[in-house]
């Protein structure tokens, strides 16, 4: 897909509001930016102004302000270049710098427990239900099998 203006370059899809409706333009970022010179892109002015725009990546040569027009980084290497300015972006975005996560609740917690539990159980019940079988000890597997069959049918696993 092409740039709808210039027809050269390939084209990407802005969306801008014009009297309260949503207009949908192809363009390359290049015609976009000269078309409508006032608008950052979203994500641009989420980042703000943290950093010099001519500051590049020793490795790629990206440069910080290609990183806020496109939100992208060239390589491994920008993360290191660009430390200071991410960090600050992604605390101005996240509100953290670290991953906290998310803990289950209790009740989750224990019955992933039973079921491990019981997985395990079963799993060594069937390890030597076949050890039995291959030693052609047929009493004890016949144990084995009363005792798989009984955790099984017992229902200790269902959640």
């Amino acid at each position: 897909m092409l740039c709808e203006n210039c027809g050269k370059r390939p084209a990407q899809k802005f969306i801008r509001k014009i009297d309260g409706r949503e207009l949908t333009l192809e363009l390359c970022p290049v015609c976009f930016h000269a078309l409508y010179p006032e608008k950052e892109t979203a994500f641009a002015s989420l980042v703000g102004a943290a950093g010099r725009e001519d500051e590049a990546c020793p490795v790629c040569g990206t440069t910080f302000g290609d990183y806020r027009r496109t939100g992208l980084l060239g390589c491994a290497g920008c993360y290191a270049a660009f430390r200071e300015q991410l960090l600050s972006s992604v605390q101005g975005i996240q509100g953290k710098l670290r991953h906290t996560g998310k803990r289950p609740e209790a009740q989750t917690e224990e019955r992933y427990d039973r079921m491990r539990a019981y997985v395990s159980r079963r799993e060594t019940l069937r390890e030597r239900l076949e050890e039995a079988m291959r030693e052609h000890d047929y009493g004890a597997a016949r144990r084995l099998q009363k005792e798989l069959r009984e955790l099984t049918d017992g229902g200790e696993g269902k959640a």
